[in-house]
């Protein structure tokens, strides 16, 4: 005979893989919300993403933003797709671990037999609660700055592929369209996304890599919607224009990484030297300590 709990088991077993397979399956995408997200600016979209996040730390960090003498980098937060709500909910935890782990290792040795000052901890806890505060923010830059080379890559790809798409007598709108639905990366979903927006409040497509490029701070998307805006306006032919402008976006990325590989070969100078110097007592440490043993 089969034991009931054995049943009310297997029940409960079913109906949690049950809701399982129901929170992994894709939820259809709801159409109101994509028409809202469509008409939206881009600084209105951040807000109500941020605002209406579903977890607590989202909305925690919502409410800390007003805190004083916190700065949010905006730009920074936009290039690496993350609110700012987020952001401040990671400087909080950061600063709370820093300031509870010391009291918490002071505990564990008090427990252990070995006492410490109670200043040290307190005192301990405040630095590492301050670091840990500042830390997001160089985790940020540091991630943007990576985002930011990926854009322009990604710019200047645009770039010729616009410049080809004017080149095969396409017109302005439409070159834009079809060049950013060739990439499938980051930015020419963002730049896709812009131009959807802009499609669906009726305005030129330049006026949307207008809004982008406020957004995320990059000058050479400007460069394209001014370039495009004066193709579209005046009818210049500006397949020239836009090489010219990839190529010189092209330059300047190089220039970049050629000088951040001279930095980093310059800092290897110093492990480098100290590695021969290490090798070089090495060898002579034992001839020499035999010379001066013999007699």
């Amino acid at each position: 005979m089969i034991s009931p709990w054995a049943v009310l088991a297997g029940c409960v077993a079913a109906a949690g893989l049950a809701l399982l397979i129901a929170e992994l399956r894709p939820a259809p995408p709801d159409l109101g919300q994509a028409l809202d997200r469509l008409h939206r600016t881009p600084a209105e979209r951040q807000a109500d993403e941020a605002a209406s996040g579903a977890r607590w730390y989202d909305r925690l960090g919502d409410r800390s933003l007003t805190l004083a003498g916190s700065r949010v980098p905006i730009q920074s937060l936009a290039l690496i797709g993350r609110t700012p709500a987020r952001f401040m909910a990671h400087k909080l935890l950061f600063a709370l671990i820093g300031l509870v782990l010391p009291g918490y290792l002071s505990a564990m040795a008090v427990l252990t037999g070995f006492a410490l000052p109670v200043a040290l901890p307190a005192l301990l806890g405040l630095a590492l609660a301050a670091g840990g505060w500042v830390l997001p923010d160089a985790i940020v830059q540091s991630e943007a700055k990576e985002a930011r080379t990926e854009y322009l890559h990604g710019i200047a790809a645009y770039l010729e592929l616009v410049a080809l798409e004017r080149v095969a007598d396409h017109g302005p709108a439409e070159a834009m369209r079809r060049a950013a639905a060739v990439g499938r990366g980051t930015v020419f979903r963002r730049i896709r996304d812009a131009l959807e927006r802009a499609a669906t409040d009726r305005l030129p497509p330049w006026d949307g890599l207008d809004a982008l490029a406020a957004e995320l701070g990059l000058t050479a998307l400007q460069d394209v919607a001014d370039i495009m805006r004066l193709s579209g306006t005046d009818g210049a032919a500006v397949y020239d224009t836009l090489r010219a402008r990839a190529k010189g976006l092209r330059d300047e990325l190089l220039a970049t990484e050629l000088a951040e590989a001279g930095a980093t070969s310059e800092q290897m100078v110093a492990p480098g030297a100290a590695l021969t110097l290490l090798m070089t007592v090495m060898i002579v440490y034992p001839a020499l300590y035999q010379m001066l043993h013999v007699f």
